[in-house]
Formats: structure tokens, sequence, C-alpha cells
């Protein structure tokens, strides 16, 4: 019944093996020579993450003063039926239908038809997986792993390669698919009688699926289930070599069952009757399409916001390198007292907390220095901030001699 109700769900299929080996376990001269391979490695992540963060907060800033000049000189242009050429080569806003012309898209193995800007053909297949899963003992000398092989059948849009399987018995899949998944783009794309370039065309890409009742009549084998194509026997407990096709698309561009077409809003510079990218003073390239009706300060805003999002998820993963970066420098130090047991634990949890407060430090010191040039003020406070921990440790050491010295 589970099945039955759940055809796409994994685990049903599912067996597994382990196989066990064992390792020696290294010496303490070669942690020593492996500590020493670490330290160069942090080195090089620390150079890495610095040069990450300094061109991540350039990057922020230029975007930034770019999104507001395009705010302040973009042109709203009401009319997108009439070509104005005193708005040619500035940039501009539209919002309109989105059209591509009397000729649908229409896909040729299913005759599959639809009024879109993009409709997209996915194939899939029924195919044995193998995971992977590692367990480790250490038992004095040498280190037990346990490698336990599962395998299960999921539906994949790509080949797995069954021959490299752990144990193949039993878990072969088909080399190649009997059809191929596939993308199709209308051209021109208009909005009014605007032509859109590639790179709007290319942010178009809220797809939604067609729905069964308005899919054609499946033929060649296929049957139709929950949406889908299927050359299944019984779509509700497949087999591994199962196929089933979807279709979905986005950018509605024609009247249709589908609904009516979707409206978008559109900034670029305008050449000709072609929206294109429009470069800013600072060398940033200002090109958005968003779905729906937006005000031309909604959409940068949204940019603004997206290019704040954009820019912490980078000073995370500069941290990041950096934490690691300098785990690497002090590996030495573990490595050491690592035949004391006790002391091993200490000197770990000393040793992270240095990490963790030199790699704040040191982002925020690169931070500063790439705000400097473009806001002098911003970079100095930022800086300020790195060096509080070091202040913070030098008048506790000094809080601390002075209590002896009156004791």
């Amino acid at each position: 019944m589970y099945r039955s109700n759940n055809p796409d769900a994994p685990g049903h299929h599912m067996d597994s093996h382990t196989r066990v080996t064992y390792r020696r376990n290294a010496g303490f001269l070669e942690r020593i020579g492996q500590s020493l391979i670490g330290i160069l490695v942090g080195i090089g992540l620390l150079i890495g993450a610095s040069v990450l963060l300094f061109w991540n907060e350039g990057r922020a800033v230029k975007t930034a003063k770019s999104l507001d000049e395009g705010l302040s000189k973009v042109l709203v242009m009401d009319n997108i039926f009439g070509i104005d050429t005193n708005n040619v080569g500035s940039l501009v806003y539209l919002t309109g239908e989105l059209s591509t012309g009397k000729k649908p898209l229409v896909d040729d193995l299913h005759h599959v038809t639809v009024n879109a800007v993009k409709l997209q053909r996915t194939v899939e297949m029924y195919q044995w997986v193998e995971t992977e899963t590692k367990r480790e003992y250490n038992e004095g000398g040498q280190t037990r792993t346990e490698t336990t092989y599962s395998y299960d059948l999921e539906w994949r849009s790509n080949v797995i390669n069954s021959d490299s399987f752990d144990n193949p018995v039993g878990h072969k899949n088909p080399r190649v698919f009997p059809v191929e998944s596939k993308s199709q783009v209308a051209k021109p794309v208009h909005v009014g009688i605007y032509h859109l370039s590639d790179g709007l065309i290319d942010q178009i890409n809220e797809f939604h699926p067609i729905p069964s009742d308005l899919l054609p009549v499946p033929h060649g084998g296929y049957l139709l289930h929950n949406g889908m194509y299927y050359m299944s026997q019984n779509p509700n407990s497949p087999q591994a070599g199962d196929i089933r096709v979807s279709y979905t698309y986005a950018g509605l561009s024609g009247e249709s069952v589908l609904g009516k077409p979707e409206v978008v809003s559109v900034i670029g510079k305008l050449s000709g009757n072609t929206i294109v990218s429009y470069e800013s003073d600072h060398g940033y390239h200002l090109l958005f399409l968003y779905m729906g009706k937006h005000s031309p300060e909604a959409m940068f805003a949204k940019e603004q916001h997206k290019n704040t999002m954009i820019s912490w998820a980078v000073r995370l993963g500069g941290w990041l390198l950096m934490f690691i970066g300098f785990g690497c420098l002090t590996s030495i130090i573990r490595t050491l007292v690592d035949w004391l047991p006790i002391v091993r634990e200490l000197v770990a949890i000393g040793v992270n907390m240095m990490n963790l407060a030199l790699s704040i430090s040191l982002s925020l010191t690169v931070i500063a220095i790439g705000w400097i040039a473009y806001r002098p003020l911003m970079g100095i406070a930022i800086l300020a901030m790195a060096a509080t921990p070091f202040f913070m440790a030098k008048f506790k050491s000094r809080g601390a001699h002075g209590h002896r010295s009156y004791e």
C-alpha cells in the first residue's frame, strides 16, 4: 500500500553490505611531518581567504554605488508600443506582457504545446544508487574502518554508472537513456515592441508543471500518471530501467488554457528597440527582469538586498577559510601533546578559542582595509573592532600583573 501511494519514496528496495579494512596509525614523526605540511596549507588558505575578502568588499561597494547610480538615472517608459528615440542609449524601465509571436513551442516526443518563453522536458530513469557510509574506530596502533554500501532505487535524470559500484551484481543500470531531456527557448521575446536580450530571457526561470488534464493523450507505449508520462508496466511500482517524462514551462507569452500572458518588469539599456545590459560608471552591468509588475524603486531595492546577502555569504566563507587555515597552522601544537590525554583536550580547547579569535580579527582587518579605500571612516571603525580582542587581552594581562604586585 505504501509503495502504491508513494512510488517516489526511497528505501523500499534497499539492501546493504559492510566491508572492514585496517590501516596502521601514523607514528609521532609522521604526524609531525603531516603538521608541517598543514602549516603550508594553512598559509595558502589564509592568503586565499584574504584575497577573497578584500575582493568581496570592493565588489560590494561598487555594486551598491552602481545600483544607486541606476536608480537616479533610470527612465520610465510608459508607452511600450512606441519607440522614443530620445531614450536610446539610456537606462530604461518598462513593464508589460510577454509575447513570442503566434508560433508556440512544441515538444517532438509527446507533442506538448505551449505559448511560453521556455518549455522543458525532463527525463528520469529509475536506477540503482549506491550510498557509502564510513565509521572509524581507533584500536591502539591501528584504525579499523567499517564501510557500509547501501543500494536503493531512485528516480535520477542522469545515468548512474553501476559498473563502479562496490557490488554491481543485482544492481545493474542501463548505460544510456532511450530519450533525452530537452529545453526549448522561444526567439524573439518581446514586451510591447521591445526585444528582450538573451541576458533578460535567461532570467525567466520560474517553471511551472503542465496540469495532467492539459497534456496530450500518451502514445508509443507510454502511460499518463500524476502529470507525467511513464514507460513502465506499473507506474505505482516502478522497476529499474523504467522511464518517466515531465514537462514544465516558464513565461506564458500568449492567451491559452494555461492562463493569460505573464507580466514582467525590465530594467536595462535601450539599444534601438532591444533592451541590453547597461554599464554603470563603476563597471557594474545593470540588466534586471522580475516576474510581475514592480516599480523601479522596488527592483533596485531587491538588487541591493541581493548584494547584501551575497556580501555576507562571501564574508562568512572567507572567515571559515581563515578559521580552517589557522587550524592547519596550529595543528602541530596538538600533535606535540597528543600523547597526554587530559592535557591534549585542554590544549585543543585553548587552541580552538585562539583560532576563533585570530580568524575573526584577521577577517575584520582585511574587510577594514577593503573599506578604507572606499569609505575611510567605516574602514577605521571596523579596524578598531578587529583590534579589540588584542586590547582586551593586553588590559587583562596588565590587570593581573597589577593585582600580583599589590599582593
